[in-house]
């Protein structure tokens, strides 16, 4: 079985963001320090795989043929930050699962553009920052609904070098309605392997509120290992 902490961190480092185009002169996101996204996260996994284990608020369901853990996870960002002592500076948000820091996600943000750049695991065993080797973009303000593309990159994955290969399409507006309210986001699906494990993973994002809903799934060979849904519950400052 693949472990479950490995699939967390590199679903992680591949977040991807959609954005709305409305007028061509606002920036895509301009999150302010302070800015938080409550999510209800849902993980499904088969019978006798590892959950999450203390998460503060967590629910553990056993199921006909699954576990489901559910529990609130937070994200707030933090502004630009050094991603290391003397390194590159990237925008910085923070997730946590219940009180618990997980990890820190660093993203590149610019008027037109957001790209993933790494993160930091934390938790009970803080980990050093995983840099990408190269930014992954994750939003381009003249996507509109249509677009595919395939993206590819070089990534050293505690010590070892995995090629990890993406594709992106972006599938149009959607409206969706959860505890935080209605919102037009659109919608990107992004596909593709990480060794023998594949991947399907779609993103909604809303201009000026940010992720919405997300769905990743994760696959070896018929059997699907790991599903994990985010859904928004309230956003505000603090």
């Amino acid at each position: 079985m693949f472990p479950l902490r490995n699939l967390l961190i590199v679903s992680l480092m591949f977040i991807s963001v959609v954005v709305s185009y409305g007028d061509e002169n606002e920036a895509i996101w301009q999150p302010k320090v302070g800015d938080s996204w409550v999510y209800q996260v849902t993980i499904d996994v088969p019978k006798g795989s590892k959950l999450p284990d203390n998460v503060e608020g967590q629910r553990i369901e056993e199921l006909e043929d699954k576990q489901r853990a559910s529990f609130i996870q937070t994200t707030v960002y933090k502004g630009v930050q050094e991603m290391s002592e003397g390194g590159a500076e990237a925008h910085a948000f923070f997730v946590s699962n219940g009180k618990q820091l997980q990890e820190i996600q660093f993203m590149k943000i610019t008027p037109t553009s957001v790209e993933a750049m790494g993160l930091k695991p934390e938790g009970k065993e803080p980990q050093d920052v995983k840099p990408l080797s190269r930014a992954i973009p994750l939003v381009m303000s003249d996507w509109k609904g249509g677009e595919a593309f395939p993206f590819m990159m070089d990534h050293v994955e505690n010590g070892a070098k995995m090629r990890m290969i993406r594709k992106f399409k972006v599938l149009g507006w959607e409206t969706l309605e959860t505890k935080a309210g209605k919102f037009q986001a659109l919608h990107v699906l992004v596909t593709g392997k990480n060794g023998p494990i594949e991947l399907n993973r779609s993103y909604w994002f809303s201009p000026g509120n940010g992720f919405i809903k997300e769905v990743k799934k994760y696959y070896a060979g018929e059997q699907t290992i790991f599903t994990q849904t985010r859904v928004l519950k309230k956003m505000g400052n603090k």
